[in-house]
């Protein structure tokens, strides 16, 4: 982690963590975080990031974690993705997530 990563701005709307992949990957934060251009899914009302890993709408933006309180869980996930390339966190829709739709 360099020194200058410190001070890397997250765009908090556009970084995704996927409870349903936290799950499956015994909570492992790395494998479940995802960043995002795409436009949120309109679900029972409510705008729902689809994930691209599992094609699940049990997602949180990083902003929606702030704006809940969730401070300690939000600094490590934006610990995380400062840590690591972006390019690292942009997932292509799998082939199952695909196929759904």
């Amino acid at each position: 982690m360099s020194v200058l990563s410190i001070f890397k701005k997250i765009d908090r709307n556009r970084w995704f963590v996927c409870h349903n992949c936290m799950m499956q990957n015994d909570h492992d934060a790395l494998n479940s975080i995802f960043y995002s251009e795409d436009a949120k899914a309109n679900v029972l009302g409510r705008p729902t990031m689809i994930c691209p890993r599992c094609n699940d709408g049990n997602t949180r933006s990083f902003q929606e974690l702030k704006d809940a309180g969730a401070e300690s869980s939000l600094w490590g996930l934006e610990r995380l993705a400062r840590k690591h390339p972006r390019r690292q966190f942009i997932v292509k829709p799998t082939t199952q997530a695909s196929n759904a739709n």
